[in-house]
């Protein structure tokens, strides 16, 4: 694309219409820019359209951002996007010309460039950029000379973009090269501009300078404390420590000193408050790591902190600062240096005055709770990664009790009794004081190790909650003081392993009446703790809650959670939904509960359809169906026909509208329905089946192990069709295609594999030439182990199934003598690294059976053959499993990964059940012992031999053992 005004106007005139409300001129725009994308310096044209000052501010503002995007995708585009990345010569003038053109942008502008030159310095710098960092010194100096902090603030802003990628890299010498090089550059002109600046901030607040000439002095202090944080991350640079002094009197200075010119105002107060943050992360990270060089400077920051939390207000706009600065005491709490908090009523200062204000309830709080009930239940239940203020608190008092448990659990606990006494003397009115109580008890409870229980030293759990917790849960409103409900109810699932089960049972009917509760937060933490409840074990791993103890409140219960799911926002409640699934899996299936069950499920999946939204509710709907359907039909199979009646509905809809989220999900359960069949399959499912045969169908590669599912549930119950009018071609057709890429071959065995299995060896035979050259061609393409263990599992289950003279014949019509070379090369190395019960018997009897049954092992000729492969068979029996595991070295490749809709979601409850091939055969060991003794008695003195030429010792002296076990000979 040349540069001329020709295309200026036309760039110009498509970023306008970009801004269109109109939609037609608006996506032609957009499709002339896509296509124009395409071509040879594209991106220098639109960043030439950004430093044009004849075009108006908006249009260029839009051609920034475009360019900024241009640069995401093009600049270093992966192998297989197919997108054309943008040329050397065009990538070298960019960055020639993007730094003066930033810094002499609009601020809005400014930020888009910034960003744009990040995306370029995150591949090329420092190594092919190396004049980038020398510029921005250059540039940063003469505004800073100038006292342009526009320009000194668009300089710091891009230099931590850059620096920003050194915090989560993996340490590597390429890494503290890249460190050192921008440290020689960069940290003494950072240092320079830093100390001026606090000096001007300094002369401003003494002269009672206004808040329009603080604001961007204390915008570039917070971004050389960004840019400190970067530097300082990985290692403690040698410049630093030398400078330590210099930095942390600056950063003492900003947390102990008043600003009242910006302090006054909301906006202004944030400025200081997000510079206050940045320096409580700062000495956070040198606590953390450099502890002893920082340790001179301690008291003075643990000081400065602790008065700083105390006068920082409940305001949400200040969460930032209180978290970052609790995360600091934190931090010094399980240090060396934790004596600091040794001293008399230190720790009944901080619980008073730092903890219990920022666990107390605020308005924030409730709104979320009452407006926002998805996010409310993830920070409160889930532990998000959004640090809130009452969860830090909570650490902080974790951290002190690891030096000075006593003390804290005093405190605390007297804490929670002026808490609840507070909460006596007036509960309407101080409610939330019972509610900071609760809370400190659940937060404060430590999980042991390996299980969900729980244990907290604070209160007796019992009577706490018989006292406390009872009455709120036996309270006839369920929708009175809901954050009380919701954290008892919380509470009661913390603590459910303590809990007697005859105790527990007389709560489940309060459990479901609060199902009932309009407020979304009480209905799903009821739901939550009902599924819980029933996940609770016993010693020995039994269930504490079987079907007799629900059985009494089963339809009342099913009725309460399908009517929760009609409640304003909570048509999607995840936690009502995975309830469902829960108690489906537990409670006996009678067709009484079968009925509502399937029709409120099938009722909801109908509206799912029409816009999926919520892929953890949807996937614990089809969970739901696939446990129903299952554990119903395992009582009475008859409900089958009522099951297909109500689902096929839900699942033509998934199918013949191409709804691409379900498509996996609605495979699994025709799989699971035709499994259940008894042949022959209705018209409905034979349909299907063609459709499973369509090459189109096969093209998404999230459906294809779904696809894999219901094309086995076919070859098993319907052989006879399958083997009708073509279809096992094509059937095969889709065999060969799976099995040729690595990222699909397993699934191609899993049909073969089946086909194998229930098919008559007449229905095969004709096939199996073209079986085994695509096999082998796969071999000798890309031989992965992956590959080589499914080929070994597959040739197994043919000897079994079909017999070992089909196998040699067969294989032999591709290539004369290749049976013997596959055995060499494929069978012996691999069949000892065969993993999983069912698989190690399959082969190892079939191994066992070929060198005793075929003409090409028992051959003499072919004794150290006969010699290697039962060597294999005694280390496939003999040794445990990750004494023979070999670690894969190759990589999944070829499957799409974009995101929800292409992953592939296994559903449990309609998993397939293995089936054993040999159930005849109880015991491989004793199977392989006796064949051999057989076999070793029609030839006397023959194999003992070849056992001490070609087995391992360790290997003779298991095989001895065995034999021994087994009272066998080998003579």
């Amino acid at each position: 694309m040349e540069w001329n005004p020709e295309t200026l106007q036309n760039l110009s005139q498509c970023f306008l219409h970009t801004l269109s409300p109109i939609p037609e001129p608006r996506r032609a725009a957009e499709r002339s820019l896509s296509e124009a994308a395409d071509l040879p310096n594209y991106g220098l044209a639109v960043l030439r359209l950004v430093a044009e000052p004849s075009v108006e501010e908006q249009t260029r503002h839009a051609a920034a951002v475009n360019f900024k995007n241009h640069l995401r995708s093009r600049w270093l585009p992966s192998a297989d996007s197919g997108i054309s990345p943008i040329m050397d010569s065009e990538k070298e003038q960019i960055k020639t010309l993007i730094v003066s053109l930033m810094l002499s942008s609009s601020p809005r502008i400014q930020s888009q460039l910034s960003e744009a030159l990040a995306v370029i310095g995150k591949h090329d710098f420092p190594r092919n950029w190396p004049a980038l960092l020398p510029e921005l010194v250059s540039s940063l100096q003469k505004a800073a000379l100038a006292g342009d902090y526009a320009s000194v603030n668009g300089i710091l802003g891009t230099a931590n973009s850059i620096f920003k990628n050194f915090r989560h890299q993996y340490r590597t010498d390429e890494l503290f090269l890249d460190i050192k090089y921008c440290l020689g550059i960069f940290a003494l002109p950072l240092q320079e501009i830093f100390i001026k600046t606090d000096s001007l901030i300094d002369s401003a607040v003494s002269s009672g300078g206004s808040a329009a000439n603080l604001k961007p002095l204390f915008e570039s202090q917070k971004l050389c404390c960004r840019i400190f944080l970067s530097l300082n991350f990985q290692d403690l640079p040698e410049f630093f420590e030398d400078n330590m002094e210099k930095w942390m009197t600056v950063f003492k200075k900003c947390l102990s000193s008043n600003y009242p010119a910006l302090e006054s105002t909301a906006d202004g107060l944030t400025l200081v408050d997000d510079l206050r943050a940045a320096v409580c992360e700062n000495i956070n990270l040198y606590m953390e790591k450099y502890e002893e060089e920082f340790r001179v400077f301690l008291e003075g920051f643990a000081s400065a902190v602790w008065t700083l939390l105390r006068d920082v207000s409940k305001s949400p706009s200040r969460d930032q600062l209180a978290t970052t600065a609790i995360k600091f005491l934190t931090t010094v709490s399980t240090s060396a240096h934790h004596a600091l908090f040794a001293g008399e009523n230190v720790i009944k200062e901080i619980c008073q005055s730092i903890v219990i204000p920022n666990v107390s309830l605020r308005e924030e709080d409730e709104e979320l709770f009452e407006m926002n009930y998805i996010e409310f239940i993830r920070r409160d239940m889930e532990g998000s990664d959004v640090d809130t203020r009452r969860r830090i608190a909570c650490e902080l008092l974790k951290g002190l009790a690891t030096n000075y448990k006593g003390q804290v659990i005093e405190v605390v606990s007297h804490e929670i009794q002026k808490l609840l006494s507070s909460f006596s003397t007036n509960p309407a009115v101080q409610w939330k004081d019972k509610d900071c109580a609760i809370y400190l008890v659940v937060s404060l409870a430590t999980k042991k190790a390996g299980g969900a229980s729980v244990s907290t030293d604070l209160i007796d759990v019992q009577s706490f909650f018989a006292n406390i917790i009872l009455p709120e849960l036996q309270s006839q409103d369920v929708n009175s003081f809901p954050m009380l409900k919701a954290g008892s109810l919380k509470f009661l699932t913390m603590f459910r392993s303590h809990l007697p089960k005859p105790f527990a049972m007389q709560l489940f009917p309060e459990l479901v009446r609060f199902l009932k509760a309009e407020s979304n937060v009480v209905h799903s933490y009821a739901a939550s703790c009902i599924e819980k409840l029933l996940l609770v074990k016993d010693e020995g791993g039994r269930s504490r809650y079987v079907a007799g103890d629900i059985s009494p409140f089963l339809l009342q219960l099913m009725t309460n959670l399908f009517d929760a799911l009609k409640f304003p926002e909570s048509e999607e409640n995840q936690y009502i939904m995975k309830c469902i699934m829960r108690v489906l899996g537990v409670a006996e299936i009678s067709s009484e509960v079968a009925g509502p069950c399937i029709g409120g499920l099938t009722s909801v999946l109908s509206e799912v359809c029409k816009n999926p939204k919520n892929p953890t509710f949807n996937h614990y709907i089809f969970e739901s169906v696939a446990v129903l359907v299952r554990r119903a039909c395992e009582r009475d199979i008859s409900l089958i026909s009522a099951f297909e009646t109500s689902l096929f509905p839900s699942l033509q809809m998934i199918l013949a509208n191409d709804i691409a989220e379900f498509l996996p999900y609605a495979f699994q359960l025709l799989a699971q329905l035709v499994e259940l069949n008894r042949p022959p399959l209705s018209p409905n499912y034979m349909q299907i089946f063609l459709l499973l045969l369509s090459p189109e169908s096969w093209k998404r590669s999230g459906n294809v192990p779904a696809l894999v599912r219901l094309l086995q549930a076919f070859l098993q119950k319907a052989p006879h069709e399958v083997t009708q009018e073509n279809r096992l071609n094509q059937v095969l057709g889709i065999f060969n295609k799976l099995v040729a890429a690595p990222s699909t071959d397993e699934q191609g065995f899993y049909v073969l594999n089946t086909v194998i299995e229930y098919l008559d060896y007449g229905a095969i035979a004709p096939f199996m030439t073209g079986i085994w050259s695509a096999l082998f061609t796969r071999l000798q393409n890309k031989k992965t182990l992956k590959f080589q263990k499914s080929l070994v599992v597959f040739m197994s289950l043919f000897v079994v199934k079909h017999g070992h003279a089909h196998l040699v014949d067969t294989m032999n019509t591709v290539q004369p003598n290749i049976f013997t070379a596959i055995v060499q090369q494929i069978w012996i190395p691999n069949v000892k690294l065969i993993m999983g019960s069912i698989e190690v018997k399959l082969t190892a009897v079939a191994a066992t059976r070929l060198i005793c049954e075929t003409p090409a092992l028992l051959n003499p000729a072919a004794s150290n053959i006969w010699g290697a492969m039962l060597d294999s068979i005694v280390t496939l029996i003999s040794r445990p499993e990750q004494e023979r595991a070999v670690e894969e070295p190759e990589m999944p490749e070829g499957l799409e990964n974009a995101g929800y809709t292409a992953a592939f979601v296994s559903l449990h409850n309609a998993g397939r059940r293995e089936a054993d091939p040999l159930p005849d055969i109880r015991d491989p060991k004793q199977f392989v012992v006796a064949s051999l003794a057989r076999l070793s008695a029609a030839s006397p003195g023959r194999y003992p031999q070849i056992i001490g030429e070609n087995l391992e010792k360790a290997n003779q002296a298991a095989l001895l053992q065995l034999c021994s076990a087994y009272s066998s000979v080998i003579v």
